[in-house]
C-alpha cells in the first residue's frame, strides 16, 4: 500500500471573492448599473452579463429594473430591496 493524501480534503479558503460575488456587490448599490458598465466592470461580454443576471434570478436573488436615466437608452439593474 502506498501513502497517499487525498487533495479533496486540503480545500483552501477563498482569499479572492468570485465574478458572481463581484456582480451582487456591484449590482447592490442603490443606484443599480447598466448592463454595459456591468459588463466593463467586471471585463465580461454583455450577452456574458446578461446570463448572470438569467442566473441570479433563477437562484432566487429578487433584481429590480430601473427606467432608464433622463436621456439615457438603458435600463439598470439592482439587487431587489437595495437602500435608496
Amino acid at each position: 500500500m502506498t501513502n497517499r493524501k487525498s487533495t479533496r480534503a486540503d480545500k483552501k479558503p477563498q482569499l479572492h471573492s468570485t465574478k458572481t460575488d463581484q456582480l451582487k456587490s456591484l449590482l447592490s448599490k442603490p443606484e443599480g448599473m447598466t448592463v454595459e458598465a456591468l459588463s466593463a466592470k467586471l471585463d465580461w461580454q454583455t450577452h456574458t452579463t446578461r446570463a448572470a443576471l438569467t442566473r441570479l434570478k433563477q437562484a432566487g436573488i429578487s433584481l429590480e429594473k430601473l427606467a432608464p436615466a433622463d436621456g439615457a437608452r438603458q435600463s439598470c439593474y439592482r439587487i431587489g430591496g437595495a437602500k435608496k
